[in-house]
């Protein structure tokens, strides 16, 4: 595999910006993709108001998004990975996000030696940015990319030199059981734009409804956050702190969904 040198993976999306002015700054706000519209699915809300608020946002998408089922006529695995690619950038500059770091890696090369380099350059890149918070699948995700990429990224943050960030897990092939603590971020103000986000990727909706998906999860996570309290927005997205996987270097995912679901038993049963 093709060492990533992830500088050149960076294609920005405001005008007139340069990676270099980001240099740790230690503002900006990362998400991890593993596939080029898992962030504005997963994290578009945060993405949004963190833009707005003026801090610099950015999206690293690991592979290239060839494996996708399709509908329509026949999108040859190249033309696929074009057209995702566009599509993630149309997103993007939806949210407001700076730009985007694309590392166009098979699914299948994220075993091995390809692992290793996804790994390292994610390391690289968070060096140079030092986030102050990034965001990831969570560890509960019926996705083996998305697992992979989560066990690749929380290895490149946890042997970084620079100060680590926080970090949030969000889901969507999956769900949050237990009891370690949750963020819950309101983004009614920009479910709008997060949905208009979603409908960039043309090459998803045409098989699947993702743009119905996600309004309707994301609406029924603000009702049925709270058993007991009064409603308090009307879209939310929540996400799972995972910085103690950064606190406690020698705690496996694993033993981090074994702890979080012991809790929950502790708790409920």
């Amino acid at each position: 595999m093709e060492k990533i040198f992830w500088k050149e993976k960076f294609i920005a999306i405001q005008e007139r910006k340069s990676l270099d002015e980001f240099r740790g700054r230690g503002e900006s706000l990362v998400v991890i993709s593993p596939h080029p519209d898992d962030d504005v699915l997963g994290a578009g809300g945060v993405m949004i108001e963190a833009a707005e608020k003026g801090r610099a946002v950015f999206s690293v998408t690991v592979t290239d998004g060839r494996g996708s089922p399709r509908k329509g006529r026949d999108i040859s695995d190249e033309e696929m990975v074009e057209f995702r690619e566009k599509e993630s950038m149309a997103a993007l500059k939806v949210v407001g996000a700076m730009g985007g770091f694309y590392f166009r890696v098979k699914s299948s090369d994220l075993e091995g030696e390809g692992g290793q380099e996804v790994e390292q350059g994610l390391k690289g890149l968070f060096e140079w940015l030092t986030p102050s918070e990034v965001f990831l699948p969570a560890p509960y995700e019926r996705h083996k990319t998305h697992q992979r990429v989560t066990g690749l990224s929380l290895e490149a943050l946890r042997s970084m030199a620079a100060p680590k960030p926080s970090l949030f897990g969000y889901s969507l092939w999956g769900w949050f059981f237990g009891e370690k603590q949750r963020l819950v971020r309101d983004i009614s103000p920009f479910i709008r734009k997060k949905v208009e986000a979603v409908l960039a990727h043309a090459t998803q909706i045409a098989y699947k409804n993702y743009q119905q998906g996600i309004l309707g999860r994301n609406n029924a996570e603000a009702i049925f956050w709270e058993s007991h309290e009064i409603q308090k927005a009307s879209f939310v997205e929540t996400f799972l702190n995972m910085t103690e996987l950064l606190e406690r270097k020698n705690l496996s995912l694993d033993d981090f969904i074994r702890e979080d679901v012991e809790s929950f038993i502790r708790s409920f049963l």
